[in-house]
């Protein structure tokens, strides 16, 4: 007995009629392919094992299991081992094999989509969601496809058809929550992301698309609880990549927070700060900056409040006490000395200027 599953292909030419009933040896006929099955299937039998088998395009294609296995239970363990490639022929012989199995399709397609493969995937998971039009899964499969496409547009109407045809599918939610975020539609995407919070309250993709479409949506209260859904992400899952996309997103707030509290014009103690910032850098030369720089943005990982002039943060490169907005101008400094183009993730450009300008006088 196998200990795991046996996979092989035969051209039809290459297999010898005479091994069937003399009235099922007109190869490609009903009667050929069907005798051809039960051929393989009594030689497996005989050795404690069984085979699934399919005549297809010319080609016959065996795949043999321990007796008694079911095929799709066989390959789970192969693909949730990440054997993806390695389980696609066998996962074809048993969509080939039928009866149609929804389920059988689902998992071929996920696998082609796992693999890069997105046409063969959508072909799959369509044949999927055709035999059980309620297969939430499938339907989001062809989404999740699409996305990954570039195509968003046909990503759409799968993910809803998802979320219809299972309400609690947290997943789904997510997905169409990002669809609609993409396509600008804030207030639709919001639902989504309140529902899929219920079903997925510890989801770090989950939280962060709720804190983003809370953002794009700009009310006032609306940005504080975004703030605070981006400090969660930042602190549970700080090693994550929607955590440093949300240290970014935390740091614009501040940023349009900051022009708001001055109505829009510059800020004088942010002028001092980079100006002073520019003769330490003058002082110290280019690579203690860099050193300073790369220090501040560090720390920054952990968030810096450049609202409260209290909170005051220490530097092992540079003697003394700081506040927050002290911090981040004097990094902002730093970056515009290294690479003038490179993003700084705050926009100080205006203060900047004049800060410059005032040193040149």
């Amino acid at each position: 007995m196998t200990s795991s599953p046996q996979f092989f292909t035969l051209p039809v030419e290459r297999f010898d009629p005479q091994l069937l009933p003399p009235q099922a040896r007109q190869v490609g006929s009903p009667a050929f392919n069907t005798a051809v099955v039960a051929y393989f299937a009594a030689q497996y039998s005989g050795k404690g094992q069984q085979a699934v088998v399919s005549v297809d395009e010319g080609q016959i294609s065996v795949l043999v299991l321990p007796a008694g296995a079911q095929p799709l239970d066989f390959l789970m363990t192969m693909l949730q081992s990440g054997r993806i490639k390695e389980a696609v022929p066998y996962l074809e012989a048993i969509a080939k094999a039928g009866p149609a199995d929804a389920q059988v399709f689902y998992n071929l397609g996920i696998a082609y989509s796992e693999l890069g493969q997105f046409d063969e995937a959508v072909i799959r998971l369509k044949r999927a969601v055709q035999l059980d039009p309620q297969h939430a899964h499938a339907w989001t499969g062809i989404g999740v496809a699409y996305q990954r496409m570039g195509k968003p547009d046909r990503a759409l109407d799968p993910m809803q058809r998802a979320v219809q045809a299972d309400p609690s599918d947290g997943y789904a939610r997510r997905n169409l929550g990002a669809l609609l975020l993409g396509a600008g539609r804030s207030a639709e995407a919001l639902e989504q992301f309140r529902a899929a919070r219920k079903a997925l309250p510890h989801d770090a993709q989950t939280l962060y698309g709720l804190a983003c479409a809370l953002d794009a949506l700009g009310g006032q209260d609306d940005l504080q609880e975004a703030d605070e859904l981006y400090q969660v992400v930042i602190a549970k899952f700080p090693g994550a990549h929607v955590a440093e996309l949300s240290r970014e997103a935390r740091t614009k707030l501040a940023a349009q927070d900051m022009r708001a509290r001055v109505g829009g014009g510059l800020r004088p103690d942010v002028i001092s700060y980079l100006s002073a910032a520019l003769e330490t850098f003058d002082r110290v030369g280019p690579e203690k900056a860099k050193q300073i720089t790369f220090e501040i943005a560090s720390k920054g990982q952990n968030g810096l409040d450049i609202h409260d002039p209290e909170q005051k943060y220490t530097l092992s490169s540079l003697p003394g006490e700081f506040s927050g907005m002290q911090l981040v101008s004097i990094m902002y400094a730093g970056i515009k000395a290294l690479d003038p183009a490179m993003d700084a993730g705050i926009d100080l450009d205006a203060e900047y200027e004049v800060a410059k300008a005032m040193r040149s006088q």
